[in-house]
């Protein structure tokens, strides 16, 4: 895998001028021409197994290939100053050219392409990392539909294919699709002259109020529940490895990495290794990434849910029951208690959820 220039780091030398220049705004058009017809055919190419799962539930309902990033298969890929090409890089001519140093924008540190499933959100988050903050986020559409929107602060914006946007990815912001697969090109530039010429260049477009989209993307546990302690620790398998298990590439398949000691002494009947496929029947969401996001986002403490597991090939049920988030701290509990009187110190139980 070939290196690329590292990203910028707090504490590196950083020229104010082309910050400026830079400043993010959403929505901003800039005035890049797309060779569309290139672009969606080098996306034809990629093969499916190529494409993971998100490493965010916030990212409830996408899938993604890392282009350029970190290499050790976790959520730091997308903030390390370790950055590598992917080798299917190679394969992807013109899009290699946008993300080079000498394109339009002045070189990517990172980038990958998102992929959101028909009728699919992202919730609302802001991206918050130090890296995150010092880069400018870019938009090229490959795959879109006339039902997907970026939201940002309650505005939304429909990005059209053959269209180069940014947005301030520190705002608030989330994705709804429509009844299409949707697909983007996103890529993280440090600000450089060509990008700030760019910027200068750019039209403005704050995109339209749209208070019915933003609540939907705003999903959250229902009202009243007590979160759930999460007895283990699971994380996504990708496409190609529920192909391997015989598993639909649609559906929750998560693995859990570990039982830590609260788990075991709450007698969970998971073990590690085993691949949690449905939660109470429902094997697959818009809503939640994963089966053990599925029961943070749909179920409470005190009840008891039955998952579908595969163990070593072989399939079984387990009955869970789902204690409170409080359930081993008492100062949690306490916290929890004056949060529920509305009272001074509840705010350390609200932050813990």
């Amino acid at each position: 895998m070939e290196a690329v220039v590292p990203a910028v780091h707090a504490g590196d030398v950083r020229d104010s001028s082309l910050e400026l220049a830079c400043a993010k705004k959403s929505f901003l058009k800039l005035p890049v021409p797309v060779e569309t017809s290139r672009l969606l055919a080098e996306f034809g190419q990629i093969p499916e197994e190529a494409w993971g799962v998100s490493h965010w539930d916030v990212h409830c309902s996408i899938d993604v290939l890392l282009l350029r990033g970190g290499h050790k298969g976790g959520a730091e890929d997308f903030t390390t100053r370790d950055v590598v090409n992917n080798p299917i890089l190679e394969r992807l001519p013109y899009i290699a050219s946008l993300l080079a140093p000498e394109g339009s924008f002045g070189g990517a540190v990172y980038a990958f392409m998102f992929r959101t499933k028909p009728n699919g959100i992202t919730r609302v988050h802001d991206d918050g990392d130090e890296v995150w903050r010092q880069t400018v986020r870019i938009h090229v559409p490959i795959v879109t539909n006339d039902g997907a929107f970026l939201l940002a602060e309650g505005r939304a914006k429909h990005l059209s294919v053959g269209e180069v946007w940014t947005f301030d990815n520190q705002s608030r912001h989330s994705v709804v699709n429509g009844n299409a697969t949707r697909v983007h090109l996103i890529f993280d530039v440090n600000p450089n002259p060509k990008l700030a010429e760019l910027m200068r260049r750019a039209v403005y477009d704050p995109g339209v109020p749209d208070p019915e989209r933003w609540a939907h993307t705003q999903a959250t546990r229902g009202a009243g529940r007590v979160p759930p302690f999460m007895f283990s620790t699971g994380e996504p398998l990708t496409i190609a490895e529920k192909h391997g298990l015989g598993l639909d590439p649609d559906g929750f398949a998560t693995r859990i990495v570990r039982v830590g000691r609260k788990g075991a002494l709450l007698r969970t009947p998971l073990k590690e290794g085993d691949v949690v496929t449905a939660v109470n029947d429902v094997d697959r969401s818009v809503l939640s990434r994963t089966a053990l996001d599925h029961i943070r986002l749909k179920h409470g403490a005190g009840e008891t849910v039955t998952l579908d597991v595969l163990r070593q090939g072989v399939k079984r049920r387990v009955a869970v029951r789902l204690r409170p988030y409080y359930y081993f701290s008492p100062s949690l509990r306490v916290a929890h208690l004056l949060k529920g009187l509305g009272l001074k110190g509840g705010e350390k139980a609200k932050a813990s959820y």
